[in-house]
């Protein structure tokens, strides 16, 4: 054989040496990235299932609670623990109690539950044993949620069998109070979960929050907008009291909050992104907004609750303030609800109900054990006097007297009275340090 056949051949076997071992490591690198990708994937599964068995030992955790505080006698009746700050119980329904709400003249809080009807509840004479109200009947169906018109005159209601909203109008106050009159219906709305409704202070729009989104809607129930928000599945979307904004949190750790814009006609513009609320460490389970629409309130799984200022120039990009961070004293299913002029925040856990100082972050009173059930809703009223509890299914609507927003409005007179800058003004304010002194001697000191 030649010199040039042997290098040749030589060659040939050098070179497919090299592609077998090219080969051998290219199968190595292709079997070891499918073993990562599939470890990768039992590995999410596998924390999935853990996640889904953590919720399911907390659920049966929850349930399994002692009731320790209360008892359920004959005939289906709840004794529940009475406590200093408790105005009154309204008592009357016969199923769950799934949801609240006040008008905006605090004359009146309508509830809703699982027996099937709405209720109205006067707030005149709350010392009376038996509380006043008068009810609709919702026929093979119940209202999941439920909210008051802006001009008061009708009670929003969504069907949760039939997937759609009624309106339940109601009488001019007359000499023998309101009545239910006549129901105007909204076409089916989706076949998603509902997990709430809101409507503009303005009268404007309709707000339905769904587990993916939640869409914009006329009074007259027409369809403006479906916006999808990304954080699947969503947990909770509200109205702000000024109408301008939908909040709405879920999966992720970030509340995301869109403008809903009009022209200065009234002709519906648009819903745009507005900001975000960034800083808690797990998925948000409900938020807030005060009435000037200025501070928020969020809970979060992470076991912590947060208090925001949103007075800022979102169009410039100006994010969200974190004002204050608080710790809730146990873990479960919560609601959070900013009172009215944003001086105080409450959180119901589970059963229990923790009052927080929104300027300290402190807890200031709490009230443990003080439903049946897990609590399913909860309203202020309007000039935040009070706020209303629902024990879902011990059927109590109980009514709490805001004790703690007395007591910082008393701190903030103080501060204030010594930096007044006339005589007729202090005098004002002294008035009003009595007056809240006088209101808060008629509790007891707890």
């Amino acid at each position: 054989m030649s010199d040039a056949a042997a290098l040749y051949t030589a060659l040939i076997a050098g070179a497919t040496v090299l592609l077998v071992i090219l080969l051998l490591s290219w199968l190595k690198k292709s079997t070891g990235k499918a073993t990562e990708e599939k470890e990768r994937e039992q590995n999410i599964k596998q924390e999935s299932e853990d996640e889904k068995e953590k919720t399911q030992e907390d659920q049966e955790r929850i349930k399994s609670k002692p009731l320790k505080k209360w008892k359920q006698t004959s005939g289906k009746k709840w004794t529940l623990p009475s406590h200093p700050w408790l105005e009154a119980d309204f008592k009357g329904h016969t199923e769950a109690v799934v949801s609240l709400d006040f008008d905006i003249s605090g004359k009146y809080l309508a509830s809703s539950s699982e027996d099937r009807t709405i209720r109205l509840w006067s707030m005149k004479d709350l010392n009376d044993k038996e509380h006043k109200y008068i009810r609709r009947s919702v026929e093979l169906d119940h209202a999941s949620h439920i909210k008051f018109s802006p001009d008061s005159t009708a009670v929003i209601g969504y069907l949760s069998n039939e997937n759609k909203l009624q309106i339940y109008r109601i009488s001019k106050p007359s000499q023998t109070g309101v009545n239910f009159t006549d129901v105007v219906e909204f076409p089916v709305v989706c076949n998603l979960d509902v997990i709430s409704i809101g409507i503009a202070s303005t009268g404007k729009f309709v707000m339905i929050g769904t587990t993916t989104a939640f869409q914009i809607w006329t009074t007259k129930g027409e369809i403006l907008a479906t916006v999808e928000t990304h954080q699947t599945p969503n947990t909770c979307a509200v109205v702000s009291h000024c109408g301008s904004f939908v909040a709405c949190a879920g999966f992720t750790p970030d509340v995301k909050i869109w403008e809903v814009e009009f022209a200065k006609g009234g002709e519906f513009v648009k819903v745009s992104s507005a900001m975000q609320l960034k800083g808690h460490q797990a998925s948000v389970l409900s938020v807030s907004f005060s009435s000037d629409s200025q501070r928020m309130a969020s809970v979060s799984k992470d076991g912590s609750v947060k208090i925001w200022d949103i007075n800022v120039r979102y169009k410039q990009r100006e994010d969200p303030k974190q004002l204050r961070t608080a710790s809730l004293p146990e873990q479960g299913p919560s609601i959070v609800a900013i009172s009215p002029d944003g001086r105080v925040t409450v959180v119901a856990v589970n059963c229990s109900i923790y009052i927080y100082s929104s300027t300290s972050g402190q807890i200031m009173q709490s009230l443990t054990e003080v439903h049946g059930g897990g609590i399913t809703s909860l309203a202020w009223e309007p000039a935040s006097i009070y706020f209303a509890s629902a024990g879902g299914l011990d059927r109590y609507i109980r009514l709490w007297n805001n004790v703690a927003g007395q007591k910082i409005l008393l701190d903030e007179l103080k501060d204030k009275l010594p930096k007044a800058t006339s005589e007729a003004l202090k005098r004002r304010m002294q008035q009003q340090i009595e007056e809240t002194e006088n209101r808060l001697k008629t509790f007891q000191q707890t």
